[in-house]
Formats: structure tokens, C-alpha cells, sequence
């Protein structure tokens, strides 16, 4: 370790995050205990936490504030894998990755209502998409999915022929309520995509795609669409190292 000990490192990591959690929540919490503090900043700004790591952290500050002093410093100190361990989950809770940043840059497909159903089944086909927002006049108008396209097809097969023609409006009339997006804002970070992509405590269903864009609205270009099967990306980004 350098010259500054492990514990005044552990101590001074562990109060950053304490801060950050009272600071943000903008309430006294008096002697409410940090675990309980830390859950219900998840709770408010709709983000995960590694609450297990948070509980161990909190118990070894205890030890260390209670252990002897000798020279206005703990005798204790942590291991140094500790130590770097809060410092990195302070960061991380502090200043968490955006969305933007930790998923790699990829084309983004999107069509209007008048394109021809065949492109959207060549990028299907191609870069094994399945979920196309729909945008008439820069304005969004809904969430193409693959099982939309299925149910478009049963329809088509059971009641007409494919014709050449068909359009993705034809097949966007078949949209279900879970194909649905939620637009966000490109400082979205990652806890808040795998918070918003995950089963809401309801019941209920999560969104099918996250559509990024400059401020989350949906007249604006998007910059990126976000999906379930990115959530191992994101998840592994806030537990690498930790």
C-alpha cells in the first residue's frame, strides 16, 4: 500500500458512497443503517446496487471505526483487494457507465410504415435483428418485433396471399402491448437500463427495447436501441473487478 494506510482509503471510499447516497436521496436519515439507506436509493432512482458487497463493506467499517486508533489512524487495515474493491464500487456508484458507452457501436435499422416488408426481413435475415422501431415523419410510431411479423404472417396465411407489396405499416398492425419500447436519454446509465429492462416488482412485463436518444424523446433520431440480450453486457460491466 502507499503511504496513505488501506483503512483511511476503505474509510474515506465507504463515506464517499454514504454521501452520495444521503445527497441524493435529500433526506435525514438520522440513525437509519446504511444497508437501509442503500436500498432505498435503489429504490428511488430505479437502479440495481450489489447490496451483499455494500452489507460486507458496512460491517467492516464498523470494525474499523471501533478498532484501536494509535496516531489519529487505525491500527487495522484492510487487504488491499478490499480496499480496491470499494474504490472501484464507489466509482461505479458515484459515476456509472452509460449505456452509450459500454455497448459496442452497431447499425441501427429502423424503417417507416411505408417500406416494403422485405427490407425489414433482409436485416432480419442479415444481422439477425428483432426489434425495428418505426418512425413516420421523425416521429416514432412503434416497435417492430419478429413475433409482431409472426402473427402478421398467421393472419396473411389464413385469410389472403403475400403479395410483393406488403408494407411494414401492414405488419405493425399487429403489434401487442408487451411490443413496446421506452425512449431514454443517451446519459442513461447502466443500472438504469438493467433496472428498466428487468420485471417490474408488479408483475407486470418489462419493456421489449430501450431506444436511446439525445434527450429521450421521440421525435429525436435514435442513437441506439437496447434489447434483453444486451444485459449480460451491461451486467458484466458493473461487476468487472468488483
Amino acid at each position: 500500500m502507499d503511504e496513505v494506510s488501506g483503512a483511511s482509503r476503505f474509510l474515506s471510499a465507504f463515506a464517499a458512497i454514504e454521501n452520495h447516497f444521503k445527497w441524493k436521496l435529500q433526506t435525514d436519515y438520522g440513525r437509519t443503517g446504511f444497508v437501509k439507506i442503500a436500498e432505498e436509493y435503489a429504490r428511488r432512482h430505479h437502479t440495481q446496487l450489489d447490496l451483499p458487497a455494500l452489507r460486507m463493506f458496512a460491517d467492516l467499517r464498523n470494525a474499523l471505526v471501533h478498532h484501536d486508533y494509535y496516531g489519529g489512524r487505525p491500527v487495522a487495515d484492510p487487504v488491499p483487494d478490499i480496499v480496491e474493491a470499494i474504490e472501484r464500487l464507489r466509482d461505479k456508484i458515484i459515476s456509472p457507465p452509460t449505456v452509450l458507452h459500454v455497448l459496442p457501436h452497431r447499425p441501427l435499422a429502423s424503417f417507416g410504415p411505408s417500406d416494403p416488408l422485405r427490407a425489414v426481413l433482409e436485416e432480419i435475415r442479415w444481422h439477425d435483428y428483432s426489434q425495428f422501431p418505426i418512425y413516420d415523419d421523425h416521429t416514432y410510431r412503434g416497435l417492430l418485433t419478429t413475433n409482431c411479423i409472426a402473427r402478421w404472417l398467421a393472419h396473411r396465411l389464413a385469410t389472403d396471399e403475400i403479395v410483393e407489396g406488403e408494407t411494414v405499416g401492414a405488419a405493425l398492425a399487429f403489434v401487442e402491448p408487451h411490443d413496446r419500447a421506452v425512449h431514454l436519454s443517451r446519459t442513461t446509465t447502466v443500472p438504469q437500463a438493467i433496472k428498466k429492462l428487468s420485471p417490474p416488482a408488479d408483475g407486470g412485463l418489462p419493456p421489449t427495447a430501450l431506444i436511446i436518444t439525445h434527450s429521450g424523446k421521440p421525435d429525436q433520431s435514435p442513437l441506439s436501441i437496447v434489447v434483453a440480450d444486451d444485459l449480460p453486457v451491461l451486467v458484466a460491466a458493473m461487476d468487472a473487478g468488483t
